[in-house]
C-alpha cells in the first residue's frame, strides 16, 4: 500500500486504478501517480483478471502498492466498484478512478480538492485530459449531451490549450471516466456503478443518478492528466468498442431520457445501421426502372456491410440490447468483432 505521509487535517483520497492486460501503462501511471504532490493519498491497484503477467510486473516495479485481484474481468464497473468497496475500509472522504492509460499531473488532486470545497453541492468531479501523444491538445474537459442531435459532445475536444478555455471549475452534464473524482458520501446515498453496462456509459450513467439525487457533477480544469484514449480497446474506433457504444447508449437511454429522447437515439442508431435509400429525381427513366435498381444497389449494400466487423458491433449491439444481453460481450461475439475483415467474411 503507497501512502505519502499522512496529514490528518487533509481529507484522504483513495486513488484506484483498473489494470487489464496492461501493465505496461499501468506502471507508467504509477511512476507518476507517486509524484502526486497531496499529502494524504493511498494507491489501490485493481487487477481484472489480466492474462499478461500483469500481477508479477506490477508487484515486482512496486511493491509498496496494494493490489486487488478480482479473479475475472468485471469491466469498468465492476472492477471500480470492487476497488471502491475495498478502498471504503479505509474511510477516505474521496475516491478518484483512474484510468491506467493515463499520466496525471502532480497537482491533481490538490485541484480536486480545493474544486470539493468550493463546490460542496458536487458530488463528481472530472479532469482536464490532454492527447498523451499530443501533450497540449486537449482530449476532453467533460462531457454534454446535445439533445437535438442526441449526441455526447466532448468539451474542448482538439482544442490547443493557450489557456483561453475556462479555467475555473464549471458545471457538466457528465464526467469521462478516464479521471473520476467523487465524494464517498454521494456513493454511500447513490449506490455503486450500474455493472451490466460493463463498458462505456457507465460514468455517465453514475453522473445521471448523482443529479437525480441531488449531486452536480463539475469538470476542473486545473486537474489535469494525459490519456492514451482507449488502449484496451485496441483503439477508440474498433468494432468492439461500437458494440458496446451501441448497445450501452440505448440502455442508457431507455433509464435517463424522455420517450421522445428514446426514440431519436433509436432513430440516429438505426440511420447508421441502413444505408440510404433514394429513387432521386424522375428523367428518361421510369418509376420502377429506378425502384429496381437503387432496391438492387441497397440490397448489394446490405450484404457487402453484414461482413464487416463494424457493421456487425452495430447489429449485434441493438440485438443484445432488444434482448436485454448486458455485461461482457458475448465471446461468441467478441471473437467475430476483433477477426480481420477477410476472417470475418469467410
Amino acid at each position: 500500500m503507497a501512502s505519502v505521509f499522512p496529514i490528518l487535517n487533509m481529507p484522504l483520497v483513495s486513488i484506484i486504478i483498473l489494470n487489464w492486460n496492461g501493465w505496461q501503462d499501468t506502471l507508467e501511471c504509477l511512476e507518476s501517480v507517486q509524484k502526486v504532490n497531496y499529502p494524504n493519498f493511498r494507491i489501490l491497484v485493481v487487477d481484472n483478471g489480466s492474462s499478461d503477467g500483469s500481477v508479477a510486473q506490477i508487484r515486482q516495479a512496486f511493491p509498496d502498492v496494494e493490489l486487488l485481484e478480482t479473479g475475472k474481468n468485471l469491466g469498468y464497473a465492476g472492477g471500480n466498484n470492487a476497488g471502491i468497496a475495498h478502498a471504503l475500509s479505509e474511510q477516505p472522504a474521496f475516491i478518484l478512478l483512474l484510468n491506467n492509460d493515463t499520466i496525471v499531473d502532480p497537482d491533481i488532486l490538490n485541484a480536486f480538492i480545493d474544486a470539493a470545497s468550493a463546490y460542496p453541492a458536487a458530488g463528481i468531479f472530472g479532469a482536464k485530459s490532454y492527447y498523451y501523444s499530443q501533450p497540449d491538445i486537449i482530449w476532453t474537459l467533460g462531457g454534454k449531451w446535445d439533445r437535438s442531435a442526441s449526441e455526447i459532445m466532448f468539451i474542448g475536444q482538439g482544442e490547443r490549450d493557450t489557456g483561453a478555455l475556462c479555467a475555473q471549475p464549471f458545471e457538466v452534464d457528465y464526467v469521462i471516466g478516464c479521471a473520476l473524482f467523487c465524494r464517498v458520501e454521494m456513493v454511500q446515498k447513490i449506490g455503486m456503478m450500474e455493472e451490466a453496462f460493463f463498458l462505456n456509459f457507465e460514468e455517465m450513467d453514475w453522473c445521471y443518478r448523482a443529479r437525480a439525487a441531488g449531486y452536480s457533477s463539475y469538470a476542473v480544469p486545473g486537474a489535469k492528466l494525459w490519456h492514451k484514449v482507449s488502449a484496451s480497446f485496441g483503439g477508440a474506433e474498433s468494432p468492439l468498442w461500437k458494440y458496446f457504444m451501441i448497445r450501452n447508449e440505448l440502455f442508457w437511454a431507455s433509464r435517463h431520457l424522455s420517450l421522445r429522447g428514446r426514440m431519436r437515439v433509436a432513430q440516429k442508431i438505426l440511420r447508421q445501421l441502413l444505408p440510404g435509400f433514394s429513387l432521386g429525381e424522375p428523367g428518361k427513366y421510369g418509376f420502377v426502372q429506378r425502384l429496381y435498381w437503387e432496391t438492387t444497389r441497397y440490397v448489394r449494400e446490405i450484404n457487402r456491410r453484414r461482413h464487416q466487423p463494424y457493421y456487425q458491433a452495430q447489429l449485434y449491439g441493438v440485438m443484445d440490447y432488444l434482448c436485454r444481453r448486458f455485461g461482457d460481450c458475448p465471446s461468441s461475439v467478441r471473437k467475430k468483432l476483433i477477426a480481420k475483415p477477410d476472417e470475418a467474411a469467410s
